[in-house]
């Protein structure tokens, strides 16, 4: 038991050390930036338990709200977490530190799974408001929020078990290979894969009813619909009528049924992952090199060859991207990620077709899909991108970078460049999305050239902030990764953008002038970043 302790509170104390202590930027402004967007986040389910309380009340489905705030939880918590996992678990530089010691595999995943579900809380904290709207709307007893606190408590539990379950295994058959880099490559891509694919088919006991059956459930009352939202996050099933239920026996059987789910799911983990993990992870940091003779092979005439400098420099910021893992994931694997996880909420159930029809019927709604598709390019790349860490990647090396017969400009160029090549996949993404509604030529033109722009704009505010604070001293390329930020900024950011543009659409009612709004808004911060640029990177690649 001391020696679970021990391992839990370091563990605890590198997570926060990890968020907190080692970040440039105070944390109190991080914690208020962090509050601020989960507010954000939050509001959308917030403004929809307030407003539709009473209707569903009416017809006795009020319990759905519930389920469905904590269906929400669960699954961004999974969405996150699986990610959150791979890292802390396998790829963290403190493995071959933790596995000399006298310490178990199941004591080493207790405690990882401590502080990554520490992170979790985070997520969850989005679950806050909508909660206390629904005991203020219901006039419920302060039995309710005492419920609410020990829901709050339980409900990352579950996704986290499962996240980690997926992980362990997954690592612990296919960590076979000496090709540890492509090993890391595949492994955190089938992850994401893996993600999008349990996202589609665990969505309730809803998703193959036909809309009239779902209406005549609605009707029935008796909040029945709850069970079409619980999906295999069982434990939301019981949270919700506990909550529910809040001044009756039942509810109070339900959160202990709700906890003691948990317990039992956490104790199946604690063992069942505890004989998977170590094997899982022995070996990791072993790589595999081949070794070739480029003189005797004939490979040496098309290795040494000239090339422009702006060329060369921006194969090598792409090679490096594509080789290196981590960098692969995080700004490559990811632009993919959202897309593909709100892709599967929006663009199912029929709501395609819905999209459709609302296209077809005039240039009403021309405007929002312009703004959607501006937004949309920018969440591409909100979670990784090129940009943000152009500067970065090089680490150490850099210092070759100041001193090599290259001017800077055209350095900063081959960083742009390199940046957007990889980030305007968002395009491609939201210009196939434009294909599936049926967009008309004219719809799909302005929206991908609005999609461009937005992309190029948020890939050069992270390469400034970038080359305004580089990170280039790391030891591997998971540490470049801690304490970053961007993501939050960025969000801030396309939140603001994202007002701008919604009002501009609802006042004008103009999909012209809108289109305008966006171009203007891409064309004068892109001028003022670039010169921003120009002199920052003077300073940064000539300083001493």
């Amino acid at each position: 038991m001391n020696r679970l302790k021990l391992i839990t509170k370091y563990f605890i104390k590198d997570a926060l050390n990890e968020m907190f202590a080692s970040s440039k930027i105070a944390p109190g402004f991080i914690v208020a930036l962090m509050i601020f967007l989960i507010g954000i986040f939050s509001l959308p389910f917030t403004f929809m338990v307030g407003e539709g309380y009473e209707a569903f009340y009416s017809v006795g489905q009020e319990g759905l709200l519930l389920a469905i705030v904590l269906s929400v939880g669960s699954s961004v918590t999974f969405l996150f977490g699986i990610y959150t996992v791979m890292n802390v678990f396998y790829f963290s530089n403190d493995i071959e530190e933790i596995l000399p010691l006298p310490f178990k595999s199941s004591e080493i995943i207790f405690g990882k799974f401590t502080a990554v579900l520490l992170n979790m809380y985070i997520y969850t904290g989005m679950l806050v408001l909508p909660l206390i709207v629904y005991g203020i709307t219901s006039k419920a007893s302060l039995i309710y929020y005492l419920y609410a606190i020990i829901v709050l408590i339980i409900t990352p539990i579950l996704p986290m078990v499962l996240a980690s379950l997926i992980c362990i295994a997954l690592m612990r058959f296919t960590s076979l290979s000496k090709h540890k880099d492509a090993f890391r490559m595949f492994t955190g891509c089938l992850s994401l894969i893996l993600i999008v694919a349990f996202n589609s088919f665990t969505r309730g006991s809803g998703r193959n009813m036909t809309s009239e059956q779902v209406l005549h459930k609605f009707a029935e009352g008796n909040n029945n619909m709850m069970d079409m939202m619980t999906s295999v996050f069982i434990t939301n099933k019981f949270s919700s009528y506990g909550l529910l239920y809040n001044n009756e026996f039942k509810g109070l059987l339900y959160i202990l049924i709700s906890v003691l789910l948990s317990i039992i799911l956490f104790i199946i983990y604690y063992n069942v992952g505890g004989k998977l993990y170590l094997k899982g992870i022995i070996g990791i940091s072993e790589s595999y090199s081949k070794r070739e003779n480029i003189l005797e092979n004939g490979k040496a005439n098309k290795l040494i060859k000239t090339s422009s400098p702006i060329k060369a420099l921006i194969k090598r910021d792409i090679k490096v991207v594509l080789r290196t893992p981590q960098f692969f994931i995080n700004c490559v694997a990811m632009i993919f990620y959202m897309p593909a996880i709100m892709g599967m909420a929006m663009l199912s159930g029929g709501q395609l077709s819905e999209f459709r029809s609302l296209l077809k019927n005039g240039t009403d709604w021309y405007a929002i899909a312009i703004v959607i598709a501006f937004i949309g390019g920018t969440i591409c790349i909100i979670t990784g991108g090129a940009g943000v860490t152009c500067l970065s990647r090089e680490g150490k090396d850099f210092l070759v970078s100041k001193y090599i017969p290259v001017d800077y400009k055209t350095q900063l160029h081959s960083k742009i460049l390199s940046s957007l090549c990889i980030n305007e996949f968002g395009s491609a993404i939201i210009a196939l999305v434009l294909i599936l509604v049926g967009a008309n030529p004219l719809l799909f033109i302005l929206g991908t050239i609005s999609s461009v722009g937005a992309i190029e704009l948020i890939t050069l505010f992270g390469i400034y902030i970038d080359f305004k604070s580089p990170k280039l001293d790391w030891e591997n390329e998971k540490a470049m990764f801690k304490n970053n930020y961007m993501p939050l900024l960025i969000m801030l950011i396309i939140f603001l953008l994202g007002v701008i543009l919604v009002l501009a659409a609802v006042i004008l009612k103009n999909y012209i002038i809108v289109f305008s709004i966006s171009m203007a808004i891409v064309l004068v911060g892109t001028y003022i970043l670039y010169r921003s640029l120009i002199k920052l990177a003077y300073k940064v690649y000539n300083e001493k």
